[in-house]
């Protein structure tokens, strides 16, 4: 199946641990319909994908489908047929249109299900995991397989809570695959990755995803702290093999309202860069406590931080830019990581 890319430059690009369902019926284009609008009386869904990166060189993944479950007359399959192995990292800054103007019944779904094929996992050092049968697509020999052990004919459930409500005329449904969320290196030294997909999902005009114009950001600094005997920022460690940098710094937005469907918190992560300069995206507003991981695991290595974050807590209204925070680094060690 071939599947249309849609260059855009946004903020997605960033981890992200959220979805919204914004309806599209309440968006105020709705009232002068476009030119390529559905006829009135016809609901349509296009269909989007995108990618919130994690430390890995990259993934590729098969989706055999994607369906519609909760509305009137059982399950609806939005995809005609599997696509090829696409990368997610791909899509850092590209959202990559799956499904286009499908028509279907207007009203509210309770889930969307998101069905994996093969997949591929290449780690920075160039090692190769596969699962279902799937091959490198540049041909590098695969070394271990990725393991998914939620991976199953019924799907995966796309995390969107309340369930989507389509309105007639045009809707879009963006589909976030979380990379760092999704793969892991298991604990110990074994060396064995794991997929556990977390997809999460938002409603609203089509146009509004392809031109990034959805959620809003938690922006801020991330500086080191001076030490005391120089008046010089601390040092970073050597750890994993390589200098560490502020890039390996993953702060994090955690809703103190919005629940998952455990009932879990649900939490947004960002990403920092060499600068310090940081962005969280999150897709609902909420008042949001600030965090970040305290551990990174390397090839072998545990990076730690140790950090301090002013504010601790801020409220993010809907598609605002919430900045004044700072994070100062107090410390980082690194230890290697003990056998399972």
């Amino acid at each position: 199946m071939q599947v249309n890319r849609i260059r855009r430059t946004s903020r997605w690009g960033l981890p992200l641990l959220l979805a919204v369902l914004v309806p599209a019926g309440c968006d105020d284009a709705l009232t002068d319909p476009p030119l390529d609008a559905p006829p009135d009386g016809v609901t349509t869904l296009s269909v989007y994908l995108t990618d919130a990166p994690g430390e890995v060189e990259d993934v590729w993944v098969e989706v055999l489908g994607v369906q519609l479950v909760g509305g009137e007359g059982g399950p609806i399959s939005l995809l005609e047929e599997p696509t090829e192995l696409i990368s997610l990292l791909d899509l850092q800054d590209d959202v990559l249109l799956l499904v286009e103007d499908y028509e279907l019944p207007q009203g509210r779904y309770s889930q969307v299900r998101f069905i994996i094929g093969g997949a591929v996992l290449e780690t920075v050092d160039g090692r190769v995991y596969a699962q279902g049968g799937a091959e490198h697509p540049f041909g590098l020999p695969t070394t271990g397989t990725l393991h998914c052990p939620s991976c199953a004919q019924t799907g995966i459930k796309v995390q969107i809570p309340g369930g989507v409500e389509l309105h007639e005329g045009a809707n879009g449904l963006l589909l976030d695959f979380d990379v760092a969320q999704s793969f892991g290196r298991q604990a110990g030294q074994s060396g064995r990755w794991v997929m556990r997909p977390v997809i999460k999902g938002a409603v609203a005009l089509p146009q509004e995803i392809e031109d990034g114009e959805l959620g809003s950001w938690i922006v801020g600094e991330v500086n080191l702290a001076l030490d005391p005997d120089t008046n010089e920022p601390i040092q970073l460690p050597v750890c994993g093999g390589a200098e560490r940098t502020l890039e390996d710094f993953y702060p994090t937005a955690t809703a103190l309202n919005l629940v998952d469907d455990e009932n879990q918190p649900i939490q947004a992560v960002g990403s920092t860069s060499g600068e310090g300069s940081f962005s969280i995206p999150v897709l609902w507003a909420d008042d949001y406590a600030l965090g970040y991981w305290e551990e990174v695991v390397l090839d072998g290595w545990i990076l730690t931080w140790d950090a301090e974050v002013t504010p601790t807590t801020v409220p993010v209204p809907e598609g605002t830019e919430v900045g004044g925070v700072e994070y100062i680094i107090l410390g980082a060690t690194c230890e290697e990581e003990a056998a399972a």
